[in-house]
């Protein structure tokens, strides 16, 4: 089955779309996942009782969040939208690999700050049930990371991606790190 869904996705990548097309996947998309993320993690907290930060502690750590996740997500967006010339939204991909942008920090820069982002929800919503949530929410998208989007970007980038996927981190950012080339051997050695 999943097989079937990086075909189908395969196939998709290769289509063009009107930049009306696009705006439309990717308004839909972010309301999925910036409000109706955030919804059921409300949702799941009202089933529980009890806090588990102090408010005061879970206040910090939710904006902290928010400041770190929302503009890795913003930048990722954005670089598929005008580089990419497609969308975050899988049914409707980017017609480029970017490793350049924020991509050149890590492969996942958009689920890292949309992590931090549903963290922030659940630290400031600060109960058990929405933080069960978040944590479902992020391993779903990792398995769909992992099983699917992999290896679709695989199958439509090739060696290009793969040569990417080893040099670059999966999720954490981190600095590029430029290669040196060991004196006395020639270049592409």
């Amino acid at each position: 089955m999943l097989d079937k869904l990086v075909r189908f996705l395969v196939a998709r990548a290769g289509k063009e779309y009107s930049a009306g097309y696009r705006a439309i996947a990717t308004v839909l998309g972010a309301a999925l996942f910036l409000a109706g993320c955030p919804a059921l993690a409300a949702f799941s907290g009202r089933l529980t009782n009890g806090s588990v930060l102090a408010p005061d502690l879970a206040w910090v750590f939710g904006w902290d969040f928010f400041i770190c996740g929302v503009p890795w997500v913003v930048w990722a967006v954005l670089w598929q939208l005008w580089k990419g010339k497609g969308t975050p939204v899988p049914a409707v991909p980017t017609r480029h690999l970017l490793p350049t942008g924020p991509y050149r920090f890590c492969r996942n820069p958009m689920m890292f700050g949309f992590f931090c982002y549903i963290a922030g929800w659940a630290a400031l919503l600060n109960r058990p049930g929405a933080y069960a949530a978040a944590g479902v929410l992020m391993a779903l998208l990792l398995a769909e990371i992992k099983c699917v989007e992999e290896k679709e970007l695989a199958e439509r980038f090739g060696e290009a991606y793969l040569r990417y996927k080893k040099e670059t981190p999966f999720f954490f950012p981190a600095l590029p790190v430029k290669k040196v080339q060991p004196e006395g051997l020639p270049s592409g050695a």
